[in-house]
């Protein structure tokens, strides 16, 4: 930064300490120069040596002042430098201040111990107007006294920070303001003011209500929703027992029947004891479908590590050994392990196994794959087969209970089994998926956090 220019008065007083100095340097050498000389009235004689150092002395008393003048005004505009700098320095201060809290985005006004606004930003100005050197109640509410439990009267009176809230009506619309005050202490340690923060909370609050109703609402459809799966369980349960005893009476009586009247009946008779038998076999497998449904809904999960490789071969190993004529190609692949629950996922693998071998039934070369692949640091278990496959236009029903998209007279079923799939891996917090191409297979995927 450039010196300040001199003023008018510096250079005046300069100029007549230079003039005088000159004045008594002319003088000075005037009397010790300038030899005797005589008049009528007598004879001067030359000046004497100490009456030439009484010559002296102001003049070196005038340079001293000169000097100490020049060093005076020197130490001035340094001064006035620095205090130049110090003021553009705070204004660059305030300017960051200003925008900072501008930037905040809440409002934010200072108050005297008075109670007049000394300090808006443009968001308090924004909510609330522009109110500068008025008294807070006085702009807010048109009251001649502080507003009953003010915030900021708190901070002031306390010295802490202090919270409140407050209704403000803004163009015909009430909002709910929350305002955080504290105060303002100067260097002696008193509080001289106090800041206060304006948040405009109403849509927060609708929000909060909203989500307080939506979650009440929630809890008692989940309530309801608890209480009907307790309901179907309780049902899903009874029924598989309760029936279980009745058709084991009508299989064994029509057992009886065929070994006892089979050869004195006709083929309509032979006919109807085999429907009858077909019938109680289906119903069969359908409890028996049910109540594994259920077991694995309501029993404790137990987790722990799972060979999934060797489990899918034992599982593999059963189906081939039920049907002996069959050729299907296994391809399972080694050192496959999982945490959960061993039970619950032989029940899902058996499932997805049995799913795979009833579809591959009419294929040339059929084949079964099980392996896993790593998706986003995730591993992925994958059931794949080349079987009869679907139509994804109908995935969305495959895991629903009692759903079939394959004619029963073709492959027959349950219906229970993929559903029973869907909720073991959901009991183990995982996911699983469905994806098929008609005549060309499918794959089941899934995962087991």
């Amino acid at each position: 930064m450039s010196d300040p220019p001199k003023n008018g008065i510096e250079s005046i007083i300069v100029t007549t300490l230079v003039a005088l100095t000159a004045f008594w340097f002319a003088d000075t050498v005037i009397d010790a120069v300038i030899p005797q000389v005589e008049c009528e009235c007598g004879r001067l004689h030359a000046p004497t040596v100490l009456a030439s150092l009484f010559h002296l002395i102001p003049l070196i008393a005038q340079l001293l002042l000169i000097f100490f003048v020049r060093r005076l005004f020197s130490e001035r505009r340094l001064l006035v430098r620095k205090l130049e700098a110090a003021v553009a320095a705070a204004l660059d201060e305030k300017t960051r201040t200003d925008a900072v809290i501008d930037a905040v985005g809440d409002g934010v006004c200072m108050l005297d111990r008075d109670f007049r606004i000394v300090y808006q930003n443009r968001a308090h100005e924004r909510l609330l107007g522009e109110h500068g050197g008025e008294r807070c109640f006085d702009a807010y509410d048109e009251d001649p006294d502080a507003c009953r439990d003010c915030p900021v009267a708190r901070a002031m009176d306390t010295g802490e920070v202090c919270t409140g809230n407050r209704r403000f009506i803004s163009k015909g619309e009430t909002r709910l303001l929350e305002i955080t005050s504290s105060p303002v202490r100067n260097a002696a340690g008193e509080i001289v003011a106090g800041v206060q923060v304006v948040r405009d909370v109403t849509e927060r609050r609708r929000s909060e209500e909203e989500i307080k109703s939506l979650n009440a609402s929630l809890e008692r459809r989940a309530r309801d929703l608890a209480a009907n799966n307790r309901e179907l369980e309780a049902f899903s349960h009874s029924l598989s027992h309760d029936l279980s005893a009745p058709l084991a009476k009508i299989s064994c009586a029509v057992e009886t029947l065929q070994e006892i009247y089979g050869e004195q009946m006709g083929d309509d008779g032979r006919f109807l004891l085999s429907c009858i038998c077909e019938g109680s076999s289906q119903m069969d497998d359908l409890m028996e479908a049910l109540l594994a449904l259920n077991q694995v809904s309501r029993k404790e999960l137990r987790r722990e590590k799972v060979d999934m490789g060797a489990l899918v071969s034992q599982l593999a190993l059963d189906l081939c050994r039920s049907e002996p004529a069959r050729r299907v190609d296994f391809v399972i692949a080694p050192d496959l392990t999982a945490e959960g629950d061993p039970s619950m996922l032989r029940v899902a693998l058996q499932n997805l196994l049995s799913n795979a071998w009833k579809f591959t039934r009419n294929v040339d070369g059929g084949r079964i794959e099980f392996g896993s692949v790593d998706r986003n640091g995730e591993r992925v278990f994958y059931l794949r087969d080349n079987g009869a496959g679907f139509d994804m236009r109908q995935v969305g029903r495959i895991f629903e209970v009692f759903q079939r998209l394959h004619d029963e007279s073709l492959f027959p079923g349950t219906g229970v089994g993929l559903a029973t799939v869907q909720r073991v891996v959901e009991r183990h917090g995982g996911t699983v998926t469905a994806h098929g191409v008609p005549g060309h297979g499918a794959t089941f995927t899934f995962t087991l956090p």
